[in-house]
């Protein structure tokens, strides 16, 4: 102990000896541990740590797996048939979302609602604070659901956090809710955008066969692997099928459910921890090659110590601390960047995962700092220690202080730094990539123009318009005095916006169509208005758009798009065939009387899939989203809206009244993050990986100062010196460039389920970072081989 003692009092001296290299080397360490850190801290939190639920391991994702629509909401019908021919989950649950109006104040507000099965939460594994958990009697069939059970927050802010609150009423979209439960503070369903006010049981309907709207979660039974449950589901599928004649039926698909929530940020996390190992081993490899440098300046030091009776085990241990020591402050200096470089991750995280599971910098993110800082210490300090400590001591002794450390071509530090080169050319390609797949995602055509477009949602209460009458009414109000506002250019209805989130679809028929063998007819619907398609510049390729023909009365109508023309039509004339669409059995033959250009509804990544439009007068619903096109900025048109709405019903509340350019925003800030992180740390690799060549080639023409001065005396022109060093440093930006090009075609694989437009293996973006580096370490090269060829001939010989 009092030698371990000795050595850090003496690593401490050494270290304060030489600040310019103390600073130099912390902040370095400190800039790759600190990273490190924060991606260590996003992975526990997202992909280590369980979710906050009962045995949350057993917990699963599941969807209907159908044509064109792998990742499908369930209907009633199939969750049902699940449960009873099923044998590998304990519990199924359902839910959806449709929320209501707090109403009885003198303000009307959204209350965000989610609708569920009975066993909702006892399948979580989740109990209230207050009072009990649904029953199957609170939604039996025929009845309006009458009970709720409410979140923590709701019972603070509406119910004040009475203690009696459970058995008050609540009045919601006008009419009488009794509060059952109150769930504990803390609470969050992560498969939704956002956390939820109020839950109210739901019935399931065993004849909605064409009702796609639930998302399903159940908890495998005891000893159950994934697998073995869908085989099982897989096998019941079958059994309760019911497609059409020769067309394919549905399937299942399971996912375990913390895998889910992290799918879309799982590559990307993991890619960015690769790119900020990078960059520790830059940073060990650059602080290893000055510590190199130092050592080998010390070899007389330590051979006199051996001299002495040190032994070599005695003399690493001592290098090591004071690397180790290094380390920690590096580590240390880390810390202080985490807490900012967490507010730059959580941008790639998806919000609703962060409710339940908060990135923090907590004790395992503490722990492993440690365990990193100490790590690199001995990493970039092991190899240095151990190469200086084993040189034979008697030549060392023998020789005078200014010719130890003489040899200037020395293999290690060549390596160390070729090793730089080539992992920041890894870096450089994938960063070059990501760049080049965000340009991509930009440039995709959504098939709408989200700029200038107002967007707000709207969920009329069953109460006050319980009929379809109501509806129609209300909206044709409201979209009358929309379009009567000064500046406004169109405006529309539909039930589903683009990149909103939400989707629907269901099975139709197609009147005169032979069956397919293994093709299921299925569509995403909506129902739209006279207006959207103008509101959102959606281009009608063919026929008609909606009108103020399109009513109750007239023919059903259809609208379509060029995917579901290309899909079920062959590509053929498509105006005048007959739909219809499997929502129920009373459902009509509709009449497609328009085509209109494919839409990415869900991600821009993602191509169209079939759509069919329905004009709402024929089929209102009661939640829709309002889409305002205006000349000016949309944002200036908010106060507007709410009067407009006010004038109409003013207890009706609106929510999600923003600029539609939002979503897009939304979309692409996962992307631009991931490239702008990648850049900043090819950036600083580049950096690192230009400061070690410079280093190793300034260390290099130093050592070789008298042979220079000899060469120059003997008649050398300076350009000869120029050529000579820049061929050392030539011969090292080959070796790391061409290493760098090898690792990189391996790596940048990894990185294909992020790349859009862009291959893995783009040859043009090798050549190019490989030019590109190659230039900036011959540019290192460069500096200090121009300032040796311009040294006077007796300076150089006196410099000895």
């Amino acid at each position: 102990m009092d030698s371990l003692r000795q050595d850090l009092r003496y690593a401490v001296r050494t270290l304060k000896r030489t600040p310019g290299f103390t600073l130099a080397a912390i902040i370095t360490l400190a800039l790759a541990i600190g990273a490190n850190t924060v991606l260590f801290s996003a992975i526990h939190a997202m992909l280590l740590k369980p979710l906050p639920f009962r045995d949350a391991e057993q917990l699963v994702r599941l969807w209907c797996e159908q044509e064109d629509f792998p990742y499908a909401s369930v209907s009633p019908p199939e969750l049902l048939g699940w449960r009873e021919h099923g044998r590998s989950f304990s519990q199924l649950a359902g839910v959806t979302r449709r929320d209501l109006s707090l109403t009885g104040t003198d303000t009307p507000e959204r209350v965000r609602t989610g609708r569920v099965t009975p066993n909702f939460f006892a399948t979580l594994g989740v109990s209230p604070a207050r009072g009990r958990d649904f029953v199957e009697e609170d939604a039996q069939p025929g009845n309006t659901p009458s009970v709720v059970v409410v979140s923590h927050g709701f019972w603070k802010k509406a119910l004040g956090g009475a203690d009696d609150a459970v058995g008050r009423q609540v009045v919601l979209d006008g009419r009488g809710y009794t509060v059952v439960g109150v769930l504990p503070e803390g609470f969050s369903y992560p498969d939704m955008a956002e956390d939820l006010d109020v839950w109210v049981p739901n019935w399931l309907d065993p004849q909605a066969h064409g009702n796609h709207y639930m998302s399903v979660v159940g908890r495998l039974a005891p000893g159950t692997s994934l697998e073995a449950a869908t085989a099982d589901l897989r096998r019941v599928a079958l059994v309760i099928a019911q497609p059409e004649p020769g067309q394919k039926p549905s399937s299942v698909r399971l996912e375990l459910w913390q895998r889910h929530l992290t799918s879309a940020s799982r590559p990307v996390l993991w890619t960015l921890w690769a790119a900020v190992g990078f960059v520790l081993l830059i940073a060990c490899a650059n602080v290893a090659n000055l510590l190199l440098v130092r050592a080998l300046a010390r070899q007389r030091e330590g051979a006199i110590r051996a001299a002495l009776g040190a032994s070599r085990a005695r003399r690493v241990r001592q290098a090591l601390t004071e690397s180790v020591l290094l380390g920690v402050l590096g580590g240390a200096g880390g810390l202080v960047l985490v807490l900012w470089g967490m507010e730059l991750i959580r941008a790639l995280l998806p919000p609703a995962m962060l409710r339940v599971t908060p990135l923090e910098l907590n004790i395992p993110a503490m722990l492993f700092s440690l365990a990193l800082s100490v790590g690199a210490g001995l990493l970039f300090g092991l190899a240095p220690a151990l190469h200086t400590s084993g040189v034979d001591v008697l030549p060392l002794l023998k020789q005078s202080g200014s010719a130890v450390g003489a040899r200037s071509n020395h293999p290690l530090r060549n390596a160390l730094v070729a090793v730089q080169l080539a992992l920041a050319l890894v870096l450089l390609a994938g960063t070059v990539l990501m760049a080049q797949t965000l340009r991509n995602v930009q440039a995709v055509d959504p098939g709408f123009d989200p700029e200038g477009v107002l967007s707000a949602r709207l969920s009329l209460p069953d109460t006050k318009y319980g009929t379809k009458e109501q509806k129609v009414a209300f909206f044709g109000e409201l979209l009358g005095r929309l379009r009567a506002l000064p500046g406004v250019e169109a405006a529309g209805v539909v039930n589903d916006a683009p990149l909103g989130g939400s989707n629907s679809n269901g099975d139709f028929t197609l009147e005169g169509a032979s069956p397919v063998e293994g093709v299921r007819f299925i569509t995403e619907f909506r129902v739209a208005s006279p207006g959207y398609f103008p509101a959102m510049r959606i281009a009608v390729r063919q026929g008609r758009d909606f009108g103020p023909q399109d009513t109750a009365k007239s023919e059903p109508v259809l609208i379509v798009n060029e995917a579901f023309v290309r899909r079920f039509l062959g590509g053929g004339e498509a105006l005048g065939r007959r739909v219809k669409l499997g929502w129920s059995d009373t459902e009509p033959f509709r009449t497609i009387v328009g085509v209109v250009a494919d839409v990415r509804h869900v991600q821009l990544t993602e191509p169209a899939t079939p759509e069919s439009y329905a004009p709402y007068e024929q089929l209102p619903l009661q939640t829709m989203s309002v889409l305002l096109r205006t000349h000016g900025a949309p944002s200036a048109s908010v106060a507007a809206v709410r009067e407009a709405l006010r004038e109409v019903d003013s207890q009706q509340p609106v929510f999600d009244l923003a600029p539609f350019s939002n979503r897009l925003d939304r979309q692409l800030s996962r992307p631009i993050a991931t490239a702008r992180l990648l850049a900043a740390f090819a950036l600083l690799a580049v950096v690192l990986a230009g400061v070690g060549v410079y280093g190793v080639m300034a260390y290099a023409v130093g050592q070789r100062t008298r042979e220079l001065g000899i060469r120059l005396a003997l008649g050398a022109h300076p350009r000869q010196l120029l050529a000579l060093v820049m061929g050392q440093g030539l011969k090292l930006t080959a070796l790391g460039v061409g290493v760098g090009l090898a690792a990189a075609f391996g790596c940048t694989r990894l990185l294909a389920s992020l790349l859009y437009g862009v291959d893995a293996g783009e040859p043009l973006v090798f050549v190019g970072v490989a030019a590109a580096l190659a230039a900036i370490s011959l540019l290192a090269t460069w500096i200090p081989a121009l300032r040796a060829s311009r040294v006077a001939p007796s300076v150089s010989l006196r410099s000895e």
